[in-house]
């Protein structure tokens, strides 16, 4: 038994390939109830290529059980529902009711909570970016995932308490950036302002099934500074949920794993 949850997309990762070949993606939702965070993943085509950054939407899923993370729930269906943000200061209130007060190292809380999805507020003195080149597969089909590119991007940030952190950015944009400009995969910076200092940015992040102690990036938001003055904590998001929200997870949140069924995809955020 399948079940539904409703949500904002507010990250979504590139492709990869699975050992058989299949193509499987993952988005990262903002959920409407108290569960908070909840990412979904399944066959990129005909399934999540359906889902695009802010969307509103409810999905059916179920657990995997090649994925431990509480948060993680397998795609059967999904549909779009009204309300998809538009925006730009209802993105910004959005986001900052996703940040916290980690009270530590914003890597070192979610490991030792066992969480697995978070969003940090970054920074401008502490970004950087850098990208890799690597041997790589060529696409056996008309996809190319995040192995079958020459480059791999990362961004550096720093913590809570100045602990500084360099991760895989593996967002679906960055990538994409870089499969459509092959001869300037380095514009890719510019293009997501992260050196801009007129733009307030948060980095989405997640970990990784296989090494769940890895963390990634997998979504950068940027929004143009502005003198408008906005609602601290975005009481009209997070009113009538926990405490916590959105990083809480509700007690029965096990029984509701256990009772969905279906067998999972292991994959990268």
């Amino acid at each position: 038994m399948s079940e539904k949850l409703t949500g904002t997309v507010i990250g979504i990762g590139a492709p990869n390939r699975t050992q058989d070949r299949r193509v499987v993606q993952c988005a990262i939702l903002l959920g409407d109830d108290d569960i908070g965070f909840f990412r979904v993943f399944s066959e990129y085509e005909g399934k999540m290529e359906g889902l695009s950054l802010w969307d509103r939407c409810e999905v059916d899923v179920i657990a995997s059980n090649k994925d431990s993370r509480k948060r993680s729930w397998k795609l059967v269906s999904s549909r779009l529902i009204p309300g998809k943000v538009v925006d730009r200061e209802h993105k910004r209130e959005l986001l900052e009711s996703c940040c916290r007060d980690f009270q530590g190292d914003p890597i070192n809380v979610l490991n030792k909570e066992k969480d697995s999805i978070g969003v940090v507020r970054a920074t401008q003195s502490g970004i950087g970016y850098t990208m890799t080149h690597r041997e790589f597969e060529e696409s056996p089909d008309l996809y190319q995932t995040q192995s079958e590119t020459p480059q791999k991007p990362y961004v550096r940030w720093v913590g809570q308490t100045g602990k500084p952190h360099e991760s895989q950015l593996c967002s679906h944009e960055a990538y994409e950036w870089i499969r459509k400009n092959p001869s300037r995969p380095d514009r890719l910076w510019e293009n997501m302002q992260l050196s801009n200092i007129d733009y307030d940015k948060w980095f989405v992040i997640g970990n990784i099934v296989a090494f769940q102690s890895t963390w990634v990036v997998v979504q950068v938001h940027r929004l143009k500074k502005t003198t408008q003055q906005h609602i601290g904590a975005s009481w009209w998001i997070s009113s009538g949920k926990p405490r916590d929200w959105p990083y809480c997870l509700p007690v029965d949140i096990d029984a509701r794993r256990v009772a969905s069924t279906g067998q999972g995809l292991l994959f990268t955020i």
